[in-house]
């Protein structure tokens, strides 16, 4: 038995890394959805983060703590900041190789404020040369630790990263998405020391694909935008809006790339708005689309999952077709984590905040959702470089990626059946478990935690069990169904 897994690991890094030679479609899909457009009133915050496959990510618990004076954080690009006398515990996903940057690219807090960051994006030429980024400043290696240790609501959130950008400036132009059980925001980052936020209207959704695409801002409206003072004044003084043009300022147009977006870019857009409000009739090559949409029907947790698996089947873009050859999906193989936030008012905080993950594309993995006041998770979702190890939860589940997108046609089929039959078992147990939690809490908040942290790891370890299943399935039917020359 020790030999056939010896020649079975072989065989699992020899396809991953003919895998990883060919993937392609970089950058990540962001959605966030208001808490009156979703079947129960939580407010949710979804993306893949995709990026070559031989990188893994971890899942970590950081515990609140407390700092003395002149105690720093850093990252590797040289930005610093002094931390605050006590910063807030979090349960996130994180780079296997802090020292390079944590990317911390989702995660939930104590207080129940979720953070999913970064979304890349690009300034347009003009843009660059007005308000050129910083390199030491704050960007996507950094900034979500940075909310989720000192933001205790989502406003708070986003006026921290706001004043990051005004005072260090930025690395990167880039999208993010903060929210809290009672509202959620999408904030953009346009330049070196520009930026603006808008809030989500209650009952609808965005979705952002690696481009700026806030346009019309009123940061006399309190409420629902923010941004820096100077934002349009200076865009007005550096040639990038024209106030005699007749038109309203556009930030995703003075200081992005939305003048000209790219096909990779709105076919994303144009398939969140065909996936989730199908009565709109989309046109799939109209470029421009509606910030804000309000779905057709309520959305769930299942309902963005199914989103962030989406290859626009039944349409002439899907990539598995010969009509969709060369579409960028918002569902692709090159996908390191997909993560769903689940953040809900009527439950205390440790209980109403789920971060449901998936290791590797979700396409062909498994969401299992961890609750925001566990203390710890299985040591092998904290295992992993970028060489393949056998041990290493993101591993495994990237092999089974890896190997399902040779033939997703027909291998992916066997794979999502057994996936969707997990998933269904956790969404069935969701509300037993929450209401035993909710016992527990009332008591002992302490014994509470313990319970869910036992439920997450114990379902993170079956599924890596199950995923390990898949992989040796997967091999057995690929290599019996070889054919070669004599």
């Amino acid at each position: 038995m020790q030999k056939v897994r010896l020649v079975l690991t072989f065989v699992v890094a020899l396809v991953v890394a003919a895998a990883l030679g060919t993937a392609s479609g970089y950058g990540c899909t962001m959605l966030i959805v208001g808490k009156s457009a979703t079947s129960d009133g939580s407010v949710l915050i979804a993306r893949n983060e995709d990026f070559p496959g031989n990188w893994a990510k971890h899942i970590i618990v950081v515990p609140k703590a407390d700092h003395k004076p002149g105690e720093t954080i850093e990252s590797a690009t040289g930005f610093s900041m002094p931390l605050p006398p006590v910063t807030y515990g979090y349960i996130s996903l994180q780079d296997w190789d802090p020292s390079q940057g944590r990317f911390n690219e989702g995660g939930i807090n104590e207080y129940q404020v979720g953070v999913s960051a970064t979304e890349s994006a690009k300034q347009n030429e003009k843009a660059k040369l007005a308000d050129p980024l910083v390199d030491t400043g704050v960007g996507e290696n950094i900034v979500t630790a940075l909310v989720l240790q000192q933001a205790k609501t989502a406003a708070e959130g986003v006026e921290l990263v706001g004043h990051l950008v005004e005072e260090y400036g930025a690395s990167e132009a880039f999208g993010m998405a903060i929210g809290d059980p009672d509202e959620a925001w999408l904030l953009e980052v346009g330049g070196g020391h520009h930026w603006v936020a808008v809030r989500v209207p209650d009952d609808s959704y965005v979705l952002e694909p690696n481009e700026l695409r806030i346009g019309e801002v009123n940061l006399e409206d309190t409420a629902n935008f923010k941004g820096a003072p100077d934002l349009i004044t200076f865009a007005e003084e550096h040639g990038l809006y024209d106030p005699t043009s007749g038109e309203p300022f556009n930030f995703a147009k003075a200081y992005g790339t939305a003048a000209d977006p790219a096909e990779r870019n709105y076919r994303r857009v144009w398939g969140a708005e065909h996936f989730l409000t199908p009565s709109s009739n989309p046109d799939p090559e109209a470029k421009w689309y509606p910030l804000f949409l309000t779905p057709d029907e309520k959305v769930d947790p299942k309902t963005v999952m199914s989103l962030l698996r989406y290859r626009y089947q039944g349409t002439p873009y899907d990539p598995d077709t010969s009509t969709g050859k060369g579409q960028r999906a918002i569902g692709i193989s090159n996908t390191l984590e997909s993560h769903v936030l689940q953040l809900r008012s009527w439950l205390p905080n440790p209980i109403g905040g789920v971060a449901w993950i998936a290791m590797s594309a979700p396409v062909t993995s498994v969401y299992i959702p961890y609750y925001s006041g566990i203390t710890e998770v299985p040591s092998a979702y904290q295992l992993g470089t970028d060489h393949y190890d056998d041990k290493s939860a993101y591993w495994t589940f990237r092999t089974v990626t890896t190997l399902a997108f040779t033939d997703l046609p027909k291998l992916g089929k066997e794979v999502k059946t057994v996936w969707q039959t997990f998933e269904a078992g956790e969404f069935a147990l969701q509300p037993a478990v929450e209401e035993t939690a909710m016992q527990l809490y009332t008591d002992d908040p302490d014994l509470a935690m313990k319970f869910l942290t036992a439920y997450s790891d114990g379902l993170a370890l079956r599924a890596l069990d199950q995923a390990h299943a898949v992989q040796e399935k997967l091999l057995t039917k690929m290599a019996g169904e070889a054919h070669g020359a004599y």
